[in-house]
């Protein structure tokens, strides 16, 4: 196999004439059976490094991913391509997921989504994986800790596989969390595929509020000038479901969207949203990882997000399309005092983790308060070198860029 084989693969399943330079480097790291870390932004094609592959090597590929909607996303895609792939997850019918594993048993399937904590479910049924791919990889270190303890035992369960060959992928990575995942999954001598994070289209700015009305008056004002879709990321299920509200009060098809859902309500609001019946959604974190929606045209916080890493891969939804959009935060005092009362912030950090934890809450801190560039300070917190700012609004003052270019 090599990447010619792939490169017809692409064309005739997925219409792309070639690779991008770093998609070709992942892929041929897979298909000579070698472990990887790919670290690309949004927007550059990261599921199409493990697609590829799995369909181009003998045997089954399992792909770990952190979100139903997300796996339901990426499965329906592929089959309406004609590849053959499912889901297992906990809200499938008992004969749903029986069909799935007698597919299994059959050697009728290429591509298995799961979430970590059914790869137990996998080793105990002795699945032949000849390729594992862990999608969104940052969920190793952000949400292995405390949230999802499962993602600490990916590498167990690899090993229990006979420690097939693997992918990570992810959007952004600190070098820190880079050395987290490969050491909690057991890479042996990964290959490195590390691009950019700086995406120029992307136009950051950041408003300070002097209480919550004014901040969802600030909100109402961006939504009206906003032509496209909006994503508005709050901290909360309660504050999800209460701007919703009041947003649909005001005339805008806003919906929410959040873990307290049922299921195919959670399954109504994605496919509304990917279709445009809903513009606007209302969301905790989650919303949007891996969705492919091009055209949102902003993406608005209303609070602080606890670390760098959170907030630029939400802030990294907008504007997947290469046509600019706008990345909002809106703030308030109290928002500064819960970022400092967070978990391994307050105290005085021991672990790893919580000195993690504390580096990024300090740096976004900085973020808001910053007098300099709001961009470089996130590209070099991700370990990237200085580079010209395309688009902040610290150095729209300096420079004078038109206040046309923010939205007013």
């Amino acid at each position: 196999m090599d990447l010619d084989a792939a490169e017809r693969l692409l064309r005739g399943t997925w219409g792309y004439p070639y690779f991008r330079p770093a998609q070709r480097r992942v892929v041929l790291a897979a298909l000579r059976g070698r472990d990887c870390l790919a670290v690309l932004p949004t927007g550059a094609g990261k599921s199409l490094c493990y697609q590829v592959p799995a369909l181009l090597l003998p045997g089954l590929t399992v792909v770990v991913s952190p979100l139903i909607s997300l796996m339901q996303d990426q499965v329906h895609a592929l089959r309406k391509r004609g590849v053959a792939a499912a889901y297992l997850s906990s809200t499938q019918s008992v004969s749903l997921r029986q069909a799935v594993w007698q597919a299994l048993e059959g050697n009728r399937l290429k591509l298995l989504y799961v979430a970590p904590e059914r790869l137990d479910e996998c080793v105990r049924r002795r699945l032949a994986v000849s390729l594992l791919a862990v999608d969104e990889a940052h969920c190793v270190s952000e949400w292995g800790h405390q949230f999802r303890p499962h993602y600490r035992a990916i590498g167990h369960a690899r090993r229990a596989m006979g420690a097939p060959p693997t992918i990570a992928v992810t959007a952004t990575a600190t070098p820190a969390t880079r050395r987290d995942i490969s050491t909690v999954l057991g890479l042996r001598r990964p290959v490195l595929v590390v691009t950019s994070f700086d995406r120029p289209n992307l136009h950051f700015r950041v408003r300070r509020s002097g209480s919550e009305a004014g901040r969802f008056r600030e909100l109402v004002g961006l939504l009206r000038s906003v032509q496209g879709s909006a994503v508005v990321y709050l901290p909360t299920r309660n504050r999800t479901d209460g701007v919703a509200r009041h947003l649909r009060r005001l005339g805008f098809p806003a919906v929410p969207y959040h873990a307290g859902l049922p299921g195919p309500a959670r399954r109504a609001v994605l496919a509304g949203f990917l279709s445009g019946r809903y513009p606007v959604v209302a969301a905790t974190t989650a919303f949007g990882m891996g969705i492919d929606q091009p055209n949102v045209r902003l993406v608005a916080h209303l609070g602080i997000p606890p670390r760098p890493e959170s907030y630029y891969q939400q802030a990294g939804r907008a504007g997947r399309d290469g046509a600019a959009a706008r990345c909002e935060l809106l703030w308030l005092p109290g928002d500064l005092k819960m970022l400092a009362r967070r978990p391994g912030v307050a105290r005085r950090p021991a672990t790893e983790h919580e000195r993690a934890e504390a580096l990024g809450a300090a740096t976004m801190r900085r973020y808001v308060l910053t007098r300099g560039c709001r961009r470089n300070l996130l590209l070099m917190y991700l370990g990237e070198p200085w580079t010209r700012c395309s688009g902040c609004d610290r150095c729209a003052i300096r420079r004078g860029w038109p206040p046309a270019i923010f939205g007013g």
